[in-house]
């Protein structure tokens, strides 16, 4: 393996930038802002030769209060500066807390120096006033809170500061790792990496107090520099698409600015009146697609995007910041118009376009209750159902058919075990309703409805209508719906659904003395992981993939470093000793475990690269006073991994009712990542083009 030294210089970090306020040769008043009751006494108790001491050194000391000096920069900084010429018990007292918090710091920042000094970095050190030095950093190692009070506030100066410097570099930003002795660290993790804008691959923490132990500093910096020419290649790439998407629109707008009431008269006269298609509808789809032809054009953005081409897929970091990057977000919008489009009519005759999805608002009646002939249509139709209109545009522009087609499905709740890439016939992977309720619709070819226009805007339009329109498919995905009920004669590519993600929660056990599990104690595992959905190599079948953040992977790893070994099954401790000597197992938890399908309750044996068993994990939630590792597979429990639904209840699986023996124990191979290949896409043109 290349030496961290050797990677650094391969991707050209070489040098560091450590901001610290510690750096700050004087103190300022917010470094003294919690001591409240030392001000207090310092004013109360100042007299005599001190006093007049302080007013020669400040002389709008007799003008100013009290509560405006102690948040006086000036006023600090003349105390700090001429503190021997005070009284000590007067003056210590401010200024003890600074100073012993001051030390600890530079005693820790001094090892960090000294590890990086080690490593070949030329390193520099700043305090507050470091916004003029990261222009010029690879590496930059800040404290969150530039003040020893860190107050809340105070971590805006950190922020902001990198913020507005990295903003002048977004295409090569630095590597950064945020550092504090404060136990707030890991929450701040997420806010700290959205304001700088920074991509979670250049980006770390770590406590100050993590700065003396071994191995801590050097695992992260290898991290971060296995992947700085990909995290590159991505900020490049966004770089890029925000200033051609500005550029794009510049173009487009200067295109429409172009457009005249009377260029928009002849548009409706010579093709909108005789489609039946409303102007504000019809433009609106057009300049969709100018934009985005726009920003096709825009060469920064294409060569960009052809060096994420080159991403080393094979090789990549696990998460780092908790919970799951909502990928079905995405996919929902990729098959949805916004809700918002549904103002603008598709047509002016119609009260429908082409892949308007319609839905039940109250329940159909009951057999026995009188109906007139509106009331009995669609009565079949459940409030779990769907409907989506399948007539072709034009027609339904020009009130060219007799009959409305519309394909019915139905609305399943979405969760993990719902998400495949099997062509299991048509559907619709996830629907939003906006109130945080996601489904997923199953298409069915053999039911199909048909209403008269009439009919139709009698059910949407009475007073206390039945159905509501509640979204409206993309012309590609209406497409391909369309193509598979016209007996599927040809089908439409369409992009691949991206995986599904979906949280999970995670428990660690090891085996104690007696075979029964015992629960570590691991805090970092409360921010849960990521299962991956999507399938397998070159197959439809599905895998789901549990991914964890980078700081769970590293507290497993080290809880496994401080456990007592006595405590653990005598047979399990070979392979404890033998995870404490290598990365194994942290490569393996960083790479992604897949996980055993939701219906299988049994453990699962998780492997290394060379089929040495080094852990296990279970599905669902783990009963201590059920759950048994048998002796055949004791020596594999390095670590035992329990992976749930965040909604599972504390009612466990009864063990007499699910098979939890080992005999037919799956092995998990880690060794190759899962590829989701996508066909191209399909291109619509505007409804206008009947």
């Amino acid at each position: 393996m290349i030496s961290l030294k050797e990677l650094l210089f391969d991707v050209n970090v070489k040098h560091v930038l450590i901001v610290d306020d510690a750096y700050d040769s004087i103190p300022t008043a917010s470094d003294l802002a919690n001591e409240i009751d030392e001000w207090t006494h310092f004013f109360d108790d100042i007299a005599g030769i001190d006093e007049q001491k302080v007013e020669e050194l400040y002389s709008d000391y007799d003008t100013i209060s009290a509560d405006e000096l102690r948040h006086s920069d000036k006023f600090v900084e003349v105390l700090w500066l001429n503190q021997a010429a005070l009284t000590p018990a007067l003056i210590n007292p401010l200024f003890s807390r600074y100073k012993s918090d001051t030390q600890t710091d530079l005693d820790r920042l001094s090892k960090l120096e000294a590890q990086l000094t080690e490593l070949g970095l030329a390193t520099e050190t700043v305090g507050r006033n470091f916004v003029g030095k990261v222009a010029s950093a690879d590496l930059i190692i800040i404290d969150l809170y530039l003040s020893t009070a860190q107050r809340t506030e105070d971590i805006n100066i950190s922020i902001d500061g990198l913020a507005s410097s990295i903003a002048k570099r977004k295409e090569s930003p630095p590597l950064v790792v945020l550092m504090s002795r404060s136990t707030r660290l890991p929450a701040k993790r997420v806010e700290f990496q959205e304001k700088t804008r920074l991509f979670e691959s250049c980006f770390r923490i770590i406590r100050k107090d993590e700065l003396l132990e071994p191995g801590v500093v050097n695992r992260i910096l290898r991290r971060l520099a296995q992947h700085y020419e990909d995290s590159l290649k991505l900020s490049a790439f966004v770089g890029s698409w925000e200033d051609g998407l500005t550029n794009a629109s510049n173009r487009t707008t200067a295109l429409i600015r172009k457009l005249g009431l009377a260029e928009i008269a002849q548009i409706h006269h010579l093709l909108l009146s005789a489609e039946g298609e409303p102007a504000g509808s019809y433009l609106v789809d057009v300049f969709d697609k100018v934009l985005q032809h726009e920003i096709e054009a825009d060469p920064s953005i294409i060569k960009s995007a052809a060096l994420l081409n080159q991403l080393s897929v094979d090789d990549y970091p696990p998460p780092f910041v908790p919970g799951a990057n909502d990928l079905l977000d995405l996919v929902q919008r990729s098959l949805f118009h916004n809700r918002a489009r549904l103002q603008l009519p598709g047509s002016l005759e119609s009260i429908v376009a082409f892949g308007d999805v319609l839905t039940r608002k109250v329940p159909s009646l009951m057999p026995s209750q009188e109906i007139d002939r509106y009331d009995s249509l669609l009565r079949n139709i459940e409030l779990d159902d769907v409907l989506a209109i399948l007539s072709p545009a034009c027609d339904l522009q020009r009130k060219g058919v007799s009959r409305i087609l519309l394909l019915v499905g139905k609305l399943r709740p979405l969760s993990a075990t719902d998400w495949s890439y099997k062509d299991e016939g048509p559907k619709t992977p996830v629907i939003d309703f906006g109130d945080g309720k996601r489904c997923w619709i199953k298409w069915n070819v053999k039911h199909i409805e048909t209403l008269s226009p009439e009919e139709l805007e009698h059910v949407l339009k009475k007073e206390d209508c039945a159905f509501e329109v509640i979204a409206r498919l993309r012309d590609t995905h209406a497409l391909e719906l369309q193509q598979k009920l016209l007996a599927t004669m040809g089908r439409v590519g369409l992009l691949a659904p991206m995986p599904a993600t979906f949280p999970m929660k995670i428990e660690a056990f090891l085996p104690g003395l007696d075979s029964k599990l015992f629960k570590l104690d691991i805090p970092f595992l409360d921010d849960g992981g990521v299962c991956y959905v999507g399938r397998e190599r070159d197959s439809t079948k599905a895998q789901e993939r549990l991914v964890l953040t980078e700081s769970a992977c590293e507290a497993i790893f080290r809880k496994l470093e401080t456990i007592d070994l006595q405590t653990v099954h005598e047979r399990s401790r070979k392979i404890i000793t033998r995870i404490r000597q290598s990365e194994e197992l942290l490569q393996a938890l960083e790479r992604g475990i897949p996980l055993p399908s939701s219906q299988q309750l049994d453990f699962k044996v998780i492997n290394t690269p060379e089929n040495i068993g080094i852990g296990l994990i279970k599905r669902t939630r783990i009963d201590l006073e059920k759950d048994l590792v048998l002796n055949k597979f004791i020596e594999k429990a390095g670590i035992i991994l329990s992976v749930f639904n965040p909604d599972e209840t504390d009612e466990l699986v009864d063990s007499a009712d699910a098979d939890t023996t080992m005999d037919g124990v799956q092995n998990i191979d880690v060794a190759e990542p899962v590829v989701i290949e996508a066909p191209s896409p399909a291109v619509a043109m505007p409804s206008a083009v009947g």
